[in-house]
């Protein structure tokens, strides 16, 4: 619903519309397209010890940042690990060529080669392709991961009752905050087995979600149209909704590049700016990169 259309609306109307969008398209996803339902059915079936965790990735134009990324995840990750498809939104800068090349010769790796950059609708197209019963979906400015990091986060998952989205912590630092929300935002759960969980906010930068999720409350949004849009939260909210955690696995801990002193010494600010424009939303996100980058300009 448009904005200027939504404020005419009556937020107990606008609320139960969404609730019934939503009850709907996951139903669909459900039963027909891609149909979550069956492939969960199947995996009770007949899973046991099989592996379990496909790991998604997106990425537009960041070769520097996902070749180093993804051969650290490669590198770390454990026997559980059955697949990883990166969706290539028809980058310019040798993407595609690398990772048709790693492709060849590591089996766990699959490319999607999209002809027009869709942004981050590729996450939920990237999931409707998975076959594992774990899914975990990793931003392309990921750097590193601890060994078995894969395998640490699916045990977490399924160590947490009615675990929705969890997300991996992060390092921060004189560089970054990692994209995490300051502590006051979280509430400390220890799950046992030296699984503790901050309960609150999960960014999608490294976060593992579930076929039985999936088939509950549907796949990731799409926007068609929009590129860089808050689909982790979107996810996360109908999670909160149905009555499922979501929040942060403490002691798995990633390297996420966020902000933009990471992406200038990359080489990679104006990317980070262009994602911000145009979208409201983000103003204040897109002032301070603008900032950074006039900060880092040489003096004439």
């Amino acid at each position: 619903m448009r904005p200027a259309l939504k404020r005419l609306v009556p937020p107990p109307l606008w609320r139960a519309l969404k609730h019934t969008r939503s009850a709907t398209r996951a139903l669909w996803q459900r039963r027909f397209d891609p149909g979550f339902g069956g492939r969960l059915a199947a995996w009770r079936r007949g899973a046991a010890g099989r592996p379990d965790v496909s790991v998604v990735i997106v990425t537009f134009d960041r070769l520097r940042m996902l070749r180093e990324g993804l051969t650290c995840l490669l590198e770390q990750s454990s026997d559980r690990l059955l697949e990883v498809i990166v969706w290539d939104n028809a980058s310019s800068d040798g993407t595609g060529e690398y990772l048709d090349e790693l492709a060849s010769r590591t089996p766990r790796l699959r490319v999607v080669h999209s002809s027009v950059n869709v942004g981050l609708n590729g996450v939920a197209e990237a999931v409707k392709l998975t076959r594992g019963f774990h899914v975990i979906n990793v931003d392309d400015d990921v750097l590193s991961f601890p060994p078995n990091w894969d395998a640490c986060m699916a045990e977490s998952f399924e160590r947490v009752p009615r675990a929705g989205y969890l997300a991996a912590n992060v390092v921060q630092n004189e560089k970054t905050n990692g994209s995490k929300p300051t502590a006051e935002h979280y509430v400390i759960r220890d799950f046992g087995d030296g699984v503790v969980v901050e309960e609150g906010p999960a960014g999608g930068w490294c976060s593992i979600t579930s076929l039985e999720v999936l088939s509950e409350i549907g796949n990731f949004p799409r926007k068609p149209g929009e590129v860089f849009f808050l689909f982790d939260g979107d996810y996360a909210g109908r999670c909160l909704e149905s009555g499922r955690l979501i929040g942060v696995v403490r002691d798995v801990v990633v390297y996420h590049a966020a902000g933009p002193l990471l992406n200038a010494e990359y080489g990679y600010l104006r990317l980070c700016e262009e994602k911000y424009e145009g979208s409201p939303e983000f103003a204040s996100a897109l002032e301070h990169t603008r900032s950074v980058a006039a900060d880092l300009k040489p003096p004439r």
